[in-house]
């Protein structure tokens, strides 16, 4: 059942402000409000989601942009690997 919340003493700037957005946006100060209150609402579960994750120790950990370097030396292992059991060169 949707409950009734209320904000009281929000400064003039501000509620002047959530009213030019609603009106931008073609909707009431509530609607708009409550659109913004869903999305604060859905980032907190999404990182509530996160913070699931979070100490996990089930696979190998990489620093952001590191993947390539190591797809790159994965690959250059295996490559090597199947030269020494074929006798091969390996190709690059």
């Amino acid at each position: 059942m949707p409950r009734n919340m209320q904000i009281r003493d929000v400064p003039d700037d501000i509620a002047d402000a959530i009213a030019a957005r609603a009106r931008a946006k073609g909707q009431s100060a509530q609607a708009y409000m409550l659109g913004l209150l869903a999305a604060d609402a859905r980032r907190s579960h999404n990182l509530d989601l996160i913070a699931q994750f979070e100490g996990r120790d089930d696979g190998m950990h990489s620093a952001p942009g590191q993947a390539a370097e190591l797809v790159h030396q994965a690959r250059n292992e295996r490559e090597q690997q199947l030269a020494d059991s074929t006798g091969d060169c390996p190709c690059s």
